[in-house]
């Protein structure tokens, strides 16, 4: 039986995000990768463990917007500067479907 909020046949969101989402992390690796900075020194300047980053760099966790802005800042990277380049990351995706 189907609920107000999808019940069966629902879709989760990082479900239908999985793409944008490796394309996500692959943006921060490159990102943490440029700034010479290995990822559990990432994930302690954080308080988390390196295996959290790992899942966020690999696509399969998601990320909120606070979260983005915390993992730029441990980076030491601005946090606009990393959102234009996943927006560049993922307009190439798109151009590239066409």
């Amino acid at each position: 039986m189907a609920t107000r909020y999808g019940g069966q046949g629902r879709v989760s969101t990082k479900a239908k995000l999985a793409d944008e989402l490796v394309i996500l992390g692959a943006v921060l690796a490159n990102a943490r990768e440029r700034a010479g900075i290995k990822q559990a020194d990432v994930a302690a300047r954080l308080g988390m463990p390196a295996s959290w980053l790992s899942k966020v760099e690999g696509g399969t966790r998601r990320l909120d917007v606070i979260e983005l802005i915390q993992v730029a800042e441990a980076m030491e990277i601005e946090p606009g500067e990393l959102i234009d380049e996943i927006r560049l990351a993922l307009l190439t995706r798109d151009s590239a479907k066409l």
